[in-house]
């Protein structure tokens, strides 16, 4: 893939008229960051602020999975996943599957998608007494984003499938920080968001604000329309060097036998883990951890595995057919690539 700056991907994010920036999105761990090289035995794991990472920490599960295996994690805690990745100090990473062309352009580093952890869970929510039912009729109005990529991306294309929009063109696109974009819907600073709902807990428990399209948010509006079944786009994937993935099969298999330990327990203990972390999921009041814990119930974004087959990966690439039909990217930008493992010779 050319990685200039020119590129249609970041041609894309700047069409919005704002300054593209590629945050790493996902799970956090500590510790300082690795300058070491890559070695046998050594996963070094980059991600920002994590439940699930936090709770198997917490509970032994990391350590018992390094005393069992032989394996051990160094842990980067940062929001500049990227960063870290393009200086060599991370093997693997999180990032939304439709960054990764993104990644591989800013950090200039062939990568693979080992695995998958949550969908893209944004919703595009307005105020409670807005009579809109679709983006539609919003044209011109004020949306609130809180970054040019992302799940921005997404709903690009999708706003341009179901209505024949442009995002940038047909609204006055407003750029704010994630944490303040339900309150400032709220208080009628812009019409609408594209916002996360656990980020927009206290709004909605107060019934302030509300979401269209039925509360669904762009991965499940995306699997309707172009993926029946499938549970992506996702807002995180594990990435890794392509030569790392190489040249260690033993620590890529290990790894995912770790977050499948992980997504087991949070699918056994979600409600302990919501409530033991509320502040990973922006809330603090009693009332906002028992809004979240029932929402989370009914629309949880973590995935059941971590591993995936080349079906899933296929109906995962498809987000990019979308992305370049509808001219959010350009028709050069490349497909990630996957490694499929579920259902493989282990």
């Amino acid at each position: 893939m050319t990685r200039s700056s020119s590129s249609g991907w970041t041609a894309a994010a700047l069409a919005l008229g704002l300054v593209a920036l590629l945050p790493g999105c996902g799970a956090g761990l500590g510790g300082p960051a690795s300058s070491r090289a890559a070695r046998e035995g050594v996963i070094r794991f980059t991600f920002a602020p994590d439940p699930i990472w936090d709770y198997m920490n917490d509970e032994g599960i990391v350590e018992d999975f390094e005393d069992e295996t032989g394996i051990s994690v160094e842990t980067s805690a940062t929001w500049d996943e990227f960063g870290l990745f393009a200086g060599g100090h991370a093997d693997i990473i999180s990032s939304a599957s439709f960054e990764v062309p993104g990644l591989e352009e800013q950090t200039e580093q062939d990568t693979v998608i080992i695995g998958r952890y949550n969908s893209e869970r944004s919703r595009i929510l307005v105020r409670e007494d807005e009579t809109a039912t679709t983006l539609e009729d919003l044209k011109g109005k004020k949306l609130g984003v809180f970054t040019t990529v992302s799940g921005t991306l997404v709903w690009s294309a999708l706003v341009e499938q179901m209505h024949g929009l442009d995002l940038a063109e047909d609204f006055d696109v407003v750029v704010a920080d994630i944490q303040n974009l339900s309150s400032l819907l709220a208080r009628g600073e812009i019409d609408a968001c594209i916002c996360y709902p656990d980020l927009s807990a206290n709004e909605l428990r107060e019934g302030s604000v509300r979401a269209l399209y039925d509360g669904r948010s762009s991965a499940e509006i995306f699997a309707d329309l172009d993926a029946p079944g499938h549970d992506g786009p996702m807002g995180n994937v594990f990435v890794a060097r392509a030569d790392w993935v190489e040249d260690h099969p033993d620590e890529v298999d290990a790894f995912l036998d770790l977050w499948e330990r992980g997504l087991t327990e949070w699918r056994s203990h979600r409600d302990e883990i919501i409530a033991r972390y509320p502040q990973h999921f922006a809330v603090e009041k009693p009332e906002d951890v028992a809004f979240m814990t029932e929402y989370v119930s009914q629309h949880d974004w973590v995935v059941q595995d971590v591993r995936f087959d080349q079906a899933w990966a296929d109906d995962e690439s498809a987000i990019f057919d979308l992305m370049r039909e509808t001219g959010v990217i350009e028709d050069d930008v490349a497909d990630p690539r996957f490694l499929p493992t579920e259902g493989a010779p282990r």
